[in-house]
């Protein structure tokens, strides 16, 4: 098991002062990008990191995130091969609470991007109702695939991974 902190988040946390994160955000979007994107590509190379260690290179990847993680975990996971499973912890249902990506919202939200990977791992959504996921599950039973493809377990809010 290998655990990440991308930027900002635990020993690279930037200054917690509110006026400072809203600098930091808007200096990556003069960049032409976002903190959860870059967040994105942290993931992504966490993970091509991985495939190269010696003991690690034949071991299937699975990846867990909780609430804007979960989102920066499922996009990380469409561009990575190999992805076995993923664990998204009270899933965001609309890109409008998060994460934040650029002009995202003019081709699809979180359920298209939950069914994109669903195509290619399974996945378990765990929050407190299983309302706002019709369309993964839609495409999910159009495709034929194994109910283990793609589950909603409904926990509650003080549940954790």
């Amino acid at each position: 098991m290998a655990y990440l902190a991308p930027r900002g988040i635990g020993p690279t946390m930037w200054n917690p002062n509110e006026r400072k994160q809203t600098q930091i955000r808007r200096r990556f979007m003069l960049l032409g990008q976002t903190l959860d994107g870059m967040r994105v590509w942290d993931v992504r190379r966490a993970i091509q990191t991985l495939r190269t260690v010696g003991s690690m290179s034949g071991v299937p990847v699975r990846l867990q995130g909780e609430r804007r993680m979960a989102g920066i975990v499922l996009y990380a996971s469409l561009f990575e091969p190999d992805i076995v499973r993923l664990d998204l912890w009270h899933l965001s249902p609309s890109h409008r609470e998060g994460p934040t990506f650029l002009n995202v919202l003019r081709y699809l939200d979180v359920p298209q991007a939950v069914a994109m990977a669903a195509e290619r791992s399974r996945i378990r959504l765990y929050q407190k109702d299983d309302s706002g996921w019709q369309f993964p599950r839609a495409v999910a039973g159009k495709f034929g695939w194994p109910e283990e493809q793609f589950q909603v377990r409904t926990v509650s809010t003080d549940d954790e991974p």
